[in-house]
């Protein structure tokens, strides 16, 4: 087959056909190559597993021979051995924690009326006073 015989259509084809054989032996040599390779990668991944499965065993062996006290009334044992001034403390932060939330409660609806109020800004007349 010389240069000029390039254009005959049965020079073309055997041309191609011939490409299109290597280029399907290498697609299956890759495929080959990257099913060894996934191959690899669950071999390694089944070793991991077990090696985790075991640990998670162990910590369990290990969990099971703690012994924990389960203390039901925690805060009335606390409370018991409060001093008298702690106790009092205790109770003025509990009422100061009421009055904070109380005034976050109203500083929402604060917010909330404000926000209202900027929405109907067009309607209100300053000085006007009526029934709502």
């Amino acid at each position: 087959m010389g240069l000029f015989d390039i254009y005959s259509k049965e020079d073309w084809k055997v041309i191609m056909a011939e490409k299109k054989e290597i280029k399907l032996a290498k697609v299956l040599q890759d495929m080959s190559h990257s099913l060894n390779h996934i191959e690899d990668i669950m071999a390694d991944d089944r070793e991991l597993l077990v090696k985790l499965v075991k640990q998670n065993n162990t910590i369990v062996d290990y969990l099971k021979q703690l012994e924990v006290d389960i203390v039901e009334d925690y805060e009335a044992s606390v409370m018991s051995e409060l001093s008298e001034e702690e106790k009092k403390k205790m109770k003025k932060a509990q009422e100061l924690k009421e009055v904070l939330n109380e005034f976050m409660d109203k500083r929402k609806d604060l917010k909330e009326f404000e926000k209202e109020l900027k929405k109907h800004k067009d309607m209100l007349t300053p000085g006007q006073v009526g029934d709502a």
